[in-house]
Parts: C-alpha cells; sequence; structure tokens
C-alpha cells in the first residue's frame, strides 16, 4: 500500500502549494537573517540605518506633497494663461510616463542584478542543495532581485501618482489599482530580464557578461552625460511647445 502511495503522481496543485511554501520559507529565513544581522551590528550602524529611512519617508512625504500642490498649480487656467503653454497634454501622460519609466528601469537594472544572483552569487550551490524544488530557489531569487528595484522606483513613482490622483480628484479604486499595476509591471519587467538572462549565459560565460555589461553601463552613462553637449551642438535655438513636450 505505501509503495502505491508513493507512485502516485502529485497533483499540479499540491506541487504549486509546495513551491509557493518553499518561497515563502525560503523568503522569511531572507528576512530573518537580514533581522538578525541589523540587530547584532553596532549601535552606530543602527543608527545610520533608521536615519536612512527616516529620510527616505521624508523624500517620499516631499515629493506626494510637493507634486500634489504643483499638478494642482498647473491645472489652474491662471498658470496656463501667465506661462502660453498647454499642459493638460502632458498632465494626462504622467501616469503612461511613470508606469512605463518602471517598467523599462527595472527591466535594465534587474538584468545585471540577476546575473550576479542566479550565476556569481555565493549561496546559489547551498540554496540548489536545500530540500526544495529548484522553481522555488529560482522565484526567491527573481523576488530578491525585483523588490529593491521596486521599492526605489515606488519611492518616487507612488507619491507622483497619488499627488495626480489627489490633486484631479480621481476614485479612491485609482490608488490601489496604482500600487497593483506597478507589481505586476516590475514582475514582468524582472521576468523578462531573467529570460533575457538565461539566454546570455548560454552563449558567454557569466563572469565575461557582467564585465560586458559593465562596459555597456560605462558607456551609457558617458553618452548621456554628453547629451546636453550633443543637442546644443546640433541645435542652438530650439523652442519646445506644449504640444511638443506631449509628444517627446
Amino acid at each position: 500500500m505505501t509503495a502505491i502511495d508513493s507512485s502516485m503522481p502529485v497533483s499540479n496543485d499540491a506541487a504549486r502549494e509546495s513551491v509557493l511554501s518553499a518561497v515563502w520559507k525560503l523568503l522569511r529565513l531572507r528576512l530573518r537573517i537580514s533581522y538578525n544581522t541589523f540587530r547584532r551590528s553596532k549601535l552606530r550602524y543602527k543608527i545610520r540605518v533608521m536615519i536612512v529611512w527616516v529620510f527616505l519617508l521624508g523624500v517620499a512625504y516631499f515629493i506626494l506633497t510637493g507634486s500634489r500642490w504643483l499638478l494642482s498649480l498647473m491645472h489652474s487656467p491662471e498658470f496656463a494663461r501667465y506661462a502660453g503653454v498647454d499642459l493638460r497634454a502632458i498632465l494626462d501622460s504622467i501616469p503612461a510616463l511613470t508606469l512605463s519609466a518602471l517598467f523599462v528601469g527595472t527591466l535594465l537594472t534587474s538584468f545585471g542584478v540577476l546575473l550576479q544572483a542566479l550565476y556569481l552569487s555565493g549561496d546559489m550551490d547551498f540554496l540548489l542543495a536545500t530540500p526544495v524544488p529548484i522553481r522555488a530557489v529560482f522565484i526567491t531569487k527573481l523576488l530578491q532581485a525585483v523588490l529593491p528595484n521596486f521599492a526605489l522606483f515606488s519611492l518616487f513613482g507612488i507619491p507622483m501618482l497619488f499627488g495626480l490622483g489627489i490633486s484631479n480628484g480621481y476614485h479612491l479604486s485609482y490608488y490601489p489599482l496604482v500600487i497593483l499595476l506597478m507589481i505586476f509591471l516590475a514582475l514582468a519587467a524582472s521576468g523578462i530580464s531573467s529570460l533575457l538572462v538565461m539566454l546570455v549565459v548560454r552563449v558567454l560565460p557569466p563572469r565575461r557578461a557582467a564585465e560586458i555589461l559593465g562596459f555597456i553601463g560605462a558607456m551609457f552613462a558617458f553618452l548621456c552625460s554628453q547629451t546636453g553637449n550633443l543637442a546644443n551642438s546640433f541645435g542652438k535655438d530650439i523652442n519646445f511647445s506644449g504640444t511638443r513636450l506631449a509628444g517627446l
């Protein structure tokens, strides 16, 4: 009877439940390690961490208050009359612009983070030796890579979108839907990045891919720093209207 029961195939629901429970267990262990590291660290380090968290919360509150006041001012007809530019098209494109920046930023930054987490980190051998499904290890690494980027983009994106909703008087359902959509976009971008990482590693060794990624990042930063000089060299008299800015 025991042999018959052990040979029976496991249902998809049970397998999915085991993977999710393993992912939760690995994430809980990571949080416990982080908490124990913070608890056993020196007092000076704890004070620095608390100051950083208070500063980040203050930045989020400042962005929320500032965006609410600025967007309310830009909606006023007096401002449009004084500026001479119709900014309604720009204001309408702020949600799409913010969510697109979240998706593209997560897609670009998650590539290097996932390359480091999946192929260059020192704990992958230990995690693969644990009695958990391999998919759970992969999903846990994926979530660990996307959470810092999502938190960074949320620090600027959520206060701005919430300020836009408050200034325009959007419905209450707008606010949880914004957070839900940002989570889905971040997960989709990190999933695409993980597929790209696996495709690149099949062609190049992981360390060589990391070196090439670092070179591309340095060249991209150099080009971004010289964009202003290139724009000034190609055209000196450039006038931007509200329609052109909305199109950009």
